[in-house]
């Protein structure tokens, strides 16, 4: 029988811990909140429209000595994107009485029959609760960054999934990341190659990055970015780990003096010429590190050193209600005897403006 907390890790005898407030649930990263990245539109519901409008161009003709109005045909065109928001559910299945009845945190406090199958309202049912609460924020982000709906496995000369079995935590939409690298195929949107992504010797090489490369590859992208965008005052630097560090070390050894502030969505962030530069390391870096590889050959991760320069605003994440973000369902199943929690929402993100973005991997 299923349960949801595997306990053979575990070595129970009359000492083992009796409390579940006396477990220590490995570190889970506070995610940040979905405005502090990203627009969020609710109430979205399948094949909605998204209206773009250019602006006009340029207006304004000489006038002549006749009373015929001048028309300098300015047109604003309108384009069309569509939200196409997927289902993402998961249920935690768990029988109590598969569980050794060593394990004394839950079995210790049994005071009626029906507690050997029925958790409601116990202790364990609020720690199941909170794990699987923490695992939705990570959902949430990994389909809306990395999601792809033709993700595959990698192969030898192609990157891709580590495992084929992680296929069904990424196809549920053609997320941020999805979109980019189309977008800069299309030569919609530009890019600045970091040329570090391309070592294959060893993790560690690919990794290094050279003193000031990271400001380096910030003056390249401003660069190449629209004048609206670099005039936007909401435009931000999401970048990786190694960029955030590298860029911060050359700022130490230059001797200027700076902040690092911890954004209250939980991010780390830092200033660059006016910019606010976001680490998103607990967002992009446990996903792509841990299940994403170059390819079968080399033993290298697939583009580690990554940045976005754009508005929130440009990265929408949209949900029919933001509320099923954070509602849990729990119900017993007298018959099976099976306590099961359960979520679900649906999701999708949109690069709205290709030509709004600049990024470099």
């Amino acid at each position: 029988m299923a349960t949801g907390i595997d306990i053979s890790g575990l070595t129970l005898n009359p000492e083992e811990v009796q409390e579940f407030s006396q477990f220590i649930i490995e570190q889970v990263f506070n995610r940040p909140m979905l405005t502090a990245l990203h627009g969020v539109n609710t109430g979205v519901q399948m094949k909605e429209q998204i209206v773009l409008a250019s602006l006009l161009g340029k207006t304004g003709i000489a006038g002549d000595a006749t009373c015929t109005r001048k028309s300098s045909g300015a047109q604003s065109v309108l384009s069309q994107k569509y939200w196409e928001p997927k289902g993402i559910e998961d249920t935690i299945v768990h029988c109590q009485k598969a569980m050794s009845s060593l394990f004394k945190a839950y079995q210790g406090k049994i005071t009626e029959y029906k507690q050997n199958y029925e958790i409601e309202g116990s202790d364990m049912a609020a720690f199941l609760s909170m794990l699987l609460q923490e695992s939705i924020d990570a959902t949430i982000f990994r389909a809306a960054w990395f999601g792809d709906t033709a993700v595959a496995a990698a192969g030898a000369l192609t990157a891709g999934l580590a495992s084929a079995a992680d296929v069904k935590f990424y196809d549920y939409v053609d997320g941020l990341w999805a979109q980019i690298f189309a977008a800069v195929t299309g030569s919609l949107t530009e890019r600045i190659t970091i040329s570090e992504n391309s070592v294959v010797t060893s993790k560690d090489a690919q990794l290094a990055l050279a003193s000031g490369a990271a400001l380096g590859y910030f003056k390249a992208i401003k660069a190449k970015a629209d004048s609206r965008l670099r005039a936007n005052p909401n435009a931000l630097l999401y970048v990786s780990r190694e960029i955030f560090d590298n860029y911060t070390e050359y700022l130490t050894e230059k001797g200027v003096v700076y902040d690092i502030n911890i954004m209250q969505n939980g991010l780390q962030s830092v200033k660059w010429d006016s910019y606010t530069v976001v680490n998103m390391e607990t967002i992009w870096g446990l996903d792509a590190r841990e299940d994403f590889v170059n390819n079968t050959t080399d033993d290298v991760y697939y583009l580690p050193h990554r940045i976005v320069f754009t508005t929130p605003e440009n990265l929408p994440v949209a949900t029919l209600n933001t509320n099923d973000f954070t509602e849990l369902e729990a119900w017993y199943e007298r018959k099976e005897r099976e306590n099961n929690i359960a979520f679900g929402f649906s999701l999708d993100a949109k690069l709205i403006e290709e030509k709004q973005i600049v990024v470099a991997y």
